[in-house]
């Protein structure tokens, strides 16, 4: 059996994390729609907009996660200074992507989600992305997701 190391989040797992919330959350409006008609149908205009959605989705993904791209230099950041953590990530739309950095061995004081912050923002700034499409949130390790 694989081990994962605490801390250690791989590419690989990341994106895989990603495409199973994605792949949840357009099945979940999708259902959400499906009831309101006809029992076991889609109509084609909400496929069409789920396909819009999953593509945006996708696209989002690559640029966040190509090498060397936004998250491999926010978390090549985070480790230079010293933090072990674990990176949740959700992504609704190009104008709603939701992350959460739990801090592993660290306490999470207002200095460290400050520093977290800083450190994310500014890359977001440095690679030219929209700082209002993020929801960043900064949690200790007996947190989950809170959004």
């Amino acid at each position: 059996m694989y081990r994962i190391k605490k801390g250690k989040i791989t590419l690989i797992g990341t994106i895989g994390i990603s495409f199973v919330v994605t792949f949840l959350f357009i099945n979940n409006s999708s259902t959400k729609e499906e009831t309101s008609e006809a029992p076991h149908s889609i109509s084609p205009e909400i496929q069409a907009e789920n396909e819009k959605k999953r593509k945006e989705v996708e696209e989002i993904q690559m640029l966040l996660y190509q090498e060397n791209g936004f998250f491999e230099q926010v978390n090549k950041k985070l480790k230079e200074k010293g933090y072990v953590f674990h990176m949740l990530l959700a992504i609704y739309s190009k104008d709603d992507i939701r992350v959460k950095y739990i801090l592993a061995n660290k306490d999470v004081t207002e200095s460290a989600q400050e520093e977290v912050k800083t450190i994310f923002y500014e890359l977001v700034e440095n690679t030219n992305l929209d700082s209002n499409s993020y929801n960043l949130k900064v949690g200790g390790s007996n947190e989950g997701p809170d959004w």
